[in-house]
């Protein structure tokens, strides 16, 4: 077999396997320690630059590897996000982790992008082992996060650093890391391409990441609220 479909017995079946490990991880965390917390994060972060270290060593010895393998995309960015709040957590990393991290590794198991790769193989396996280990991250510090609506200036500010010289990799080596240049097919945001265009494709992406920013913290703050 080689690759899957949205929502087909593959994915699903990745889903559900998925969301229960995000219960038991949430569960299991709930009673460690400090210092199992702690280690818990650490963990995690290792193993997500392990699992892309072994990603670009199979690139390579596959002759694979391309202008397409550095990790580029906002998720591969959120190995060093991971890795910065695990040893340094600070309000701007707790934030980044909250407003991107989370609905892009989310967004990105729902819609994946890698339903060509050969299913049960390596890349196949290594996507959504990846960005479930980005989810559950987040997931058990969620309410622990130090963030507020009004820190969302701050993945303002990083989209702002990160967006313009991406956008310029992929004009100058015709990539399409984070999605800039092509939506993903079969995707919400290929609706966004086919209803608004190429002139209009980057603004309403804009437009739904804030709306799903107000969603984020508005759940935050019910949550808050309840406990």
């Amino acid at each position: 077999m080689n690759g899957f479909t949205l929502f087909d017995s593959v994915h699903l079946t990745w889903l559900i396997a998925i969301s229960l490990f995000f219960i038991i991880s949430l569960y299991f965390y709930r009673y460690f320690s400090y210092k199992q917390q702690l280690l818990f994060q650490k963990t995690i972060f290792w193993l997500l630059l392990f699992l892309e270290l072994a990603k670009q060593v199979y690139l390579v010895s596959t002759n694979q590897y391309s202008y397409w393998s550095p990790p580029l995309h906002l998720c591969g960015l959120g190995i060093f996000i991971i890795g910065w709040h695990a040893y340094f957590p600070d309000r701007t990393s707790a934030t980044l982790l909250f407003t991107l991290t989370l609905p892009g590794a989310a967004i990105a198991l729902i819609f994946p992008g890698w339903t060509n790769d050969v299913v049960g193989g390596f890349l196949h396996v290594h996507s959504f082992v990846f960005h479930t280990l980005l989810i559950v991250f987040v997931l058990v510090l969620v309410r622990q996060l130090q963030t507020a609506f009004k820190d969302c200036w701050r993945a303002v500010v990083f989209l702002a650093l990160t967006v313009p010289i991406i956008y310029a990799y992929n004009a100058a080596l015709n990539t399409n890391f984070m999605f800039l240049n092509m939506p993903v097919k079969h995707t919400p945001l290929q609706w966004l391409y086919d209803t608004f265009g190429a002139s209009g494709y980057l603004v309403s992406l804009a437009t739904v990441i804030f709306s799903i920013w107000i969603v984020l913290y508005l759940l935050k703050g019910m949550k808050k609220g309840m406990t």
